[in-house]
């Protein structure tokens, strides 16, 4: 079903120095960006408003840490369900893309709004400041160091994710995007279950509490031209740990295979499962 403008989101205001919405009635469960503009019209800052019930907190084995239930933007944790998808970020930034809507093909999921064609980075397009003005804009990579974000030359910025959570951390207030690497989450929980789900289309991994936890295999946005690819194969997430100009991430496939500390292009655009901030 595509939802339409007032949906899930009835009315939107500024109200001293503060953005204040009100959810529609009925209550439905989705994803909505909410953006705050100038006289001129240019987007001065955006916000993912996130409708789902509560996500429950999972403890991972050997104290790797607590996390999500659920993937960010998901409304579901149930193997199978189309709702547990989630949404789709590139590294570094902080406003989401449309995953799909189908567990096994790669078949985008709806929106109320046309998405703008993807742009590729150069120094105008591939800065933060561009990144803020177009939140919906997939910004494709430069070819020298595979990122969105532009440096002119082959190195890149590490500043924007980091394991002290930034504001361009998508992961709600108390939680952040996790450590990747070998002293990562899921290197530490041991993730290395390589039973493949073919009907649910992804891997339930072994934690502390409960005793298992959901990750569909959600695809990915093609750091090339930002389009959707091998959803029902592909399962690879971001974490904030940079390896030279990529980033590492936990990527598994319709195979089995895992790999806790694999590393990744930064302009593609993965899942995110957010990590519990420590206090």
């Amino acid at each position: 079903e595509t939802p339409s403008v007032g949906s899930l989101i009835a009315s939107v205001a500024a109200e001293s120095g503060s953005i204040v919405f009100e959810v529609a009635d009925p209550y439905r469960e989705g994803n909505a960006v909410i953006a705050a503009k100038d006289a001129s019209g240019t987007i001065l800052w955006s916000w993912h408003i996130w409708l789902t019930d509560e996500p429950e907190e999972q403890v991972y084995y050997n104290n790797a840490g607590t996390m999500m239930d659920r993937n960010l933007g998901a409304t579901s944790a149930t193997p199978g369900d189309v709702g547990a998808l989630g949404l789709l970020y590139q590294w570094g930034r902080k406003d989401p893309f449309l995953g799909s809507s189908s567990i096994s093909s790669s078949v985008e999921a709806k929106s109320s709004i046309t998405w703008p064609s993807e742009v590729s980075s150069n120094s105008t397009n591939g800065t933060i400041k561009y990144a803020t003005e177009h939140p919906t804009t997939f910004i494709t990579s430069k070819s020298n160091n595979f990122d969105w974000y532009y440096t002119g030359d082959s190195s890149t910025d590490d500043t924007r994710w980091q394991s002290s959570k930034t504001i361009y951390d998508p992961c709600p207030s108390g939680w952040r995007v996790p450590d990747g690497g070998s002293n990562g989450v899921w290197k530490v929980a041991g993730f290395s279950d390589r039973t493949y789900d073919d009907t649910n289309e992804g891997i339930s991994f072994s934690i502390s509490s409960p005793s298992t936890t959901w990750y569909p295999a959600s695809g990915y946005r093609n750091y090339a031209d930002g389009a959707l690819y091998d959803v029902g194969y592909d399962g690879t997430y971001w974490s904030v740990t940079p390896t030279g100009n990529y980033a590492y991430s936990l990527s598994f496939s319709n195979f089995g295979d895992v790999y806790p500390t694999n590393n990744n292009l930064r302009a593609n655009g993965f899942p995110v499962r957010c990590l519990q901030e420590s206090e």
